[in-house]
Formats: structure tokens, sequence, C-alpha cells
């Protein structure tokens, strides 16, 4: 998960010039009985949303867009609330551009109707004179919503990467009751989200380890190892882009060099790594 800025006040064209406001208004009157119409927020959203993410999951950073198609996700949920059965759910939220985010249908069926908080939860909407939701009940990070203190992290609003870090084996740490509950609801630290991180970390170090084996073996010089070594760590750099998957998993894997990958070699093979490593970082490998 990374955090992503989107422009709340700009909503795609297309869902501005949907039924978007008579689907709110209706809402408003049947509320958890209305039947939500998925063409007015994921036709008009989904294309917008997937350039936003880069083609990734909000919350995993996997690229499904091959396979499975992306879901778009509501961070509050638009029907009844998980634990709370006197909720009847943030139903006027559900086309609200703001509260739109994209998600794979693993994150998408964990997450469910989970939404966790620390404050007072808002059960219906103040209205205008025209009978549509004030602009402090419709806006995700306007004081009202905000007041409710969502627990679970939103990539847009919270700044994500202050509450969690990767660990080598793959897994994802929460750093705090957020980042732990976050991780929990949503099942980041699943089987096959952990085994892609960790397979994306053993690729770069098996290929670096076979070089330094390829020099100690005099297979090549010490010019062709800098050279090899020095392509390992351009492609390793590049992991941290926020267009490649696990991209914050990428970032634990260049700024935490010496645990995911000099940690795991050898005395002699990691001393040699980590200089070149020093001289990488300095432009001079």
């Amino acid at each position: 998960m990374i955090s992503i800025k989107k422009d709340f006040d700009s909503p795609p064209e297309k869902l501005v010039q949907s039924k978007r406001n008579d689907q709110i208004k209706d809402a408003l009157v049947t509320k958890n009985e209305h039947k939500f119409k998925s063409s007015i927020y994921r036709k008009t959203t989904i294309e917008a949303l997937e350039t936003l993410y880069n083609f990734k999951c909000a919350y995993c950073e996997t690229d499904t867009s091959a396979g499975a198609p992306f879901q778009v996700e509501h961070f509050r949920p638009k029907a009844k609330i998980e634990g709370d059965s006197t909720h009847k759910g943030y139903y006027w939220l559900a086309c609200e551009w703001s509260n739109l985010t994209l998600g794979c249908s693993a994150c998408n069926n964990a997450k469910k109707n989970h939404f966790p908080i620390k404050g007072n939860r808002i059960n219906d909407p103040l209205l205008d004179a025209t009978g549509f939701p004030l602009p402090n009940y419709l806006s995700i990070n306007s004081n009202e919503l905000q007041g409710e203190q969502a627990i679970l992290l939103n990539p847009e609003i919270d700044e994500v990467e202050n509450h969690f870090y990767f660990t080598p084996d793959g897994k994802i740490v929460g750093l705090d009751e957020r980042g732990k509950i976050t991780i929990e609801k949503l099942k980041l630290n699943r089987k096959r989200l952990v085994f892609w991180r960790k397979k994306l970390l053993d690729d770069y170090l098996k290929a670096i380890k076979n070089i330094l084996d390829d020099f100690w073996t005099k297979q090549i010089d010490v010019d062709q190892c800098r050279y090899a070594i020095k392509l390992e760590f351009e492609k390793i750099t590049l992991l941290q882009n926020p267009e490649k998957q696990y991209s914050r998993f990428g970032f634990f894997m260049f700024n935490k060099f010496e645990i995911f990958f000099a940690n795991q070699l050898e005395r002699k093979q990691k001393e040699a790594v980590l200089r070149f490593f020093e001289l990488f970082k300095q432009g001079e490998l």
C-alpha cells in the first residue's frame, strides 16, 4: 500500500454526467433497501481509478488486470456495517468519488463491510434545502467524516507508509493499531502475497549471488563483476517506482539493503556486496 493523491473535487466527467445525484437522493429515502446500480459508480470511474493507481490494487499493490478485473471498492461500505447491526451503511457515499478506491477481488472480499472506528459513527448525513447531503457529509476528508476516526488506512487520506514496514520473508508488519488492523482485515499477509513479495527479493538475491560466485571462481574479472552488479542494483532501484507492483516492498529492498540482501550472504560475499552498494549509491560503481 502506498499513498495516492486524488483530487476529490474533480471527479471523472462520466460520473458527474451520470444519474449519480438521482441515485444518492433515492438512497436517502430507501437507505439500505436501495438497489445500487453499479454501472453508475463502476463504469464511470474504473478507468480513472486504474490510471490513478497504476493498475494496482489500492491495498496490496497487485496488478490483476491481465486476469480478474479490478473492482471499485467503497472505503466506507455502502451497506450494513460488519459488527454494527444498528448502522444502515454509508449508502449516501455509494457514488461519491472520494469514497471509491481500486481493489483486487482478494482485498475486496477480505475487507467486505468492515469499517471499525474510534470516534462516533455518522448514521445519516445532514441535508441541504434540496434534500441533498451537505458537502461535509460527502467528502471523506471533511471534518465530520474524519471525526469518525477510521481505523482502516486509506491510501488517499493517510500517509500509509508511516504505519507499517516489510521484512525479508515477504511479510508486512504493522507499526501501530491502525497498521495492524488494516493488515489483519485485508489479509495483507495472505499466502500468495507473501510468496510473490518474497520471490521478488529471492530472484535478485540469486542473481547477485551468481555474479559473486562467478567472480570468486574467476569466470568473470572485477570489471565484469562490477558492471553486472551495477545492473542488478539499477533494477532494484527501479522497484521503488510507484508504477511497479509491490513498490513499497521494493522501497525496503533498496533502503534496507543490508537487512534484505547482505545479511543473507556469507561473510566474504556480504563484505563485497556492501562495498559495491556504497559505491553504487555514490555513483562510483
